[in-house]
């Protein structure tokens, strides 16, 4: 899900899914939403071109198995150039992922997949630019080690299509760089967080108030 509220995007996402049976519960998340609506009415992304973070640089995450109807998990990633938050995606996930470190390399894969395509632009913008490899910051290792090594007895139940990032690993387009789960800023696009952690990765996002 890309153009809504980078900050909204987990929720709407999740009410989504109940517009044909919803219940009072939905409803009063629903109401949550207009009064933080509300409240947050004059912020905005705000760009600001900071020369110390790399070009482009993307966070992945994934919340293992948390929707108790059917177990689906949900991916979440956010791309950055200079710092600043120009693309996000809060996306069920369309299989049931085994464990928590495949949720992540699942989520992982979308990530690559949209980074490599922003670098791209950026190379045809930029052509001179040291770009490569870009960092993707992700917060489990299993799910690095699981694409950094070849080892197929584990994975090989996991649909093909996400393992074209071991290609791109090996290439030198991106470099899986471990985060603690404490500064995974993709962490709001996939769960609800206490109000203090929201507000800090909001933050994070280049989310600000503008008179």
């Amino acid at each position: 899900m890309m153009g809504s509220r980078t900050d909204l995007c987990f929720i709407v996402g999740y009410l989504a899914r109940f517009q044909d049976a919803a219940y009072e519960e939905h409803w009063k998340h629903a109401k949550r939403v207009l009064r933080y609506l509300q409240a947050t009415k004059n912020m905005e992304l705000v760009y600001r071109r900071n020369s110390r973070e790399p070009m482009v640089a993307a966070y992945a995450d994934a919340d293992y198995a948390s929707d108790e109807s059917d177990r689906k998990c949900v991916s979440g990633f956010l791309l950055k150039v200079h710092g600043n938050t120009v693309a996000w995606s809060s996306k069920k996930q369309s299989t049931v992922a085994m464990s928590s470190t495949e949720a992540e390399y699942v989520a992982m894969s979308s990530c690559v997949s949209e980074t490599i395509w922003l670098a791209g632009l950026m190379v045809d913008l930029q052509p001179d630019a040291l770009l490569y490899p870009v960092p993707i910051y992700e917060d489990n290792q299993g799910a690095i080690a699981m694409a950094e090594r070849e080892e197929t007895r584990r994975v090989k139940h996991i649909d093909v299509k996400y393992h074209f990032i071991r290609n791109v690993v090996a290439d030198g387009k991106v470099k899986l760089v471990y985060v603690p789960t404490q500064k995974q800023q993709a962490d709001i696009l996939t769960k609800s967080l206490p109000a203090p952690t929201f507000v800090a990765l909001r933050n994070k996002l280049g989310i600000e108030g503008i008179n």
